[in-house]
């Protein structure tokens, strides 16, 4: 890997934070979780960015104190060993399968708008085309190109959110009455927004210095929920018509105008494509570590992982064809992906609680295992079925 590839500087590194990890959570989360339980999707908001925010230190924590290509799993290894290492490791590919896809297809959707008479699946894979090529560019130059997009886009956001605050005459913010089951189900949507965290530290190797990736985490995590906040406050006070269904094309229209669809076409697809760079970048690195054969631990002299990164594009491919033959459903794809990510999240989380000692980062990770178990118990039942018994089948093999 040349150095010019290693010589990212915190900001760099948060315009390939902020976009993905706001990705498509961003245009879909807030206005569906409004429209299931109104108001009280604040309260949601305010404590799952909370428990993304510690998140985002314990894992920033974690890719400091063992920088590589492996990302947290070669903490995992360190303290847990490697057949932990393997099963977190999977547990992340397996989200990175299905997850992608998912996104490739939130993306589709928002151009299909313009391209009526291509199907769902062709326009995600278009989108696909267009993020593999992104993703054999040189990581240092790619970030400067996302904190440019990134920084667009937040503005909008930024913009917009207040506009809608500084134009509401009545402020209504009284609270629902919602069900556990209703709570759980809302807590196991939202995650997809705190997802992402996990994959940073496999671009530990590529930073100038360990407080390059400090800095750079506390930084997105900021303003990624800031972005989020200001967001969820103008759709719960906003003056919307009660009586339909609130999408997030009415949080930009006041401000924006006619234009306001091609506005929110376009960053729907810029950060659905940043959330790919970020995972399947990331992933690929991570598959590349594992030198599973000489195939996945090829590299181009940019110091991209091309093996891993083309055995990933022909499992997205084959999805995409099992997806526009109706044997999957975007549901299922964010079902198997959330599931995955959790039990990835929660076995790093383990990993922290191990390692640390007495300390605020330790009590962290202690909460979030529970928090993120319980949230877990709310999956899908076929997800979880798999999950124990990757489990089993790990820590029974000697």
């Amino acid at each position: 890997m040349s150095k010019e590839i290693k010589k990212i500087n915190a900001l760099t590194l948060s315009g390939l934070i902020i976009g993905p990890i706001l990705g498509s959570g961003i245009i879909l989360l807030p206005a569906m979780l409004y429209n299931m339980i109104g108001n009280f999707s604040l309260v949601i908001w305010l404590i799952i960015l909370t428990l993304g925010f510690a998140f985002a230190l314990v894992f920033g924590k974690l890719a400091i104190k063992f920088p590589g290509d492996g990302g947290v799993s070669l903490a995992t290894k360190e303290v847990l060993g490697r057949k932990y290492q393997l099963l977190t490791s999977f547990y992340l590919i397996c989200a990175v399968f299905f997850g992608p896809v998912a996104v490739l297809l939130i993306a589709g959707k928002f151009l299909q708008e313009f391209f009526p008479n291509t199907s769902l699946e062709l326009l995600g894979f278009y989108v696909y085309i267009i993020t593999y090529i992104l993703l054999l560019i040189r990581i240092s130059f790619l970030g400067k190109l996302m904190l440019i997009v990134t920084s667009s886009i937040t503005v909008i956001f930024f913009l917009s959110s207040i506009h809608i605050i500084l134009n509401t005459h009545h402020f209504d913010l009284t609270l629902p009455y919602i069900s556990i089951k209703e709570i759980g189900y809302s807590f196991i949507l939202v995650f997809w927004a705190i997802v992402g965290w996990e994959v940073i530290g496999n671009y530990s190797n590529e930073v100038k210095s360990t407080s390059t990736l400090t800095k750079a985490v506390i930084f997105s995590a900021i303003v990624v929920s800031l972005v989020y906040i200001l967001l969820t406050l103008a759709i719960c006070l906003g003056e919307f018509p009660k009586n339909q269904e609130f999408k997030l094309l009415m949080l930009i229209e006041p401000l924006f105008g006619k234009v306001s669809n091609i506005i929110l076409t376009s960053i729907s697809v810029i950060l659905c494509i940043g959330t790919l760079i970020l995972f399947v970048g990331g992933v690929s690195r991570l598959i590349k570590s594992l030198e599973i054969s000489t195939f996945t631990s090829k590299t181009t002299k940019n110091g991209v992982p091309i093996g891993a990164l083309n055995l990933l594009s022909l499992f997205y491919i084959i999805t995409l064809l099992l997806v526009y033959f109706d044997h999957l459903t975007l549901d299922n794809l964010v079902a198997f992906a959330d599931g995955f990510f959790i039990a990835n999240a929660i076995i790093g989380l383990i990993t922290a609680v191990v390692l640390f000692e007495n300390g605020i980062l330790r009590f962290f990770a202690i909460v979030l295992t529970i928090l993120f178990f319980i949230i877990l118990l709310f999956s899908n039942i076929f997800v979880l079925a798999l999950i124990l018994g990757l489990f089993l089948f790990t820590y029974l093999k000697k």
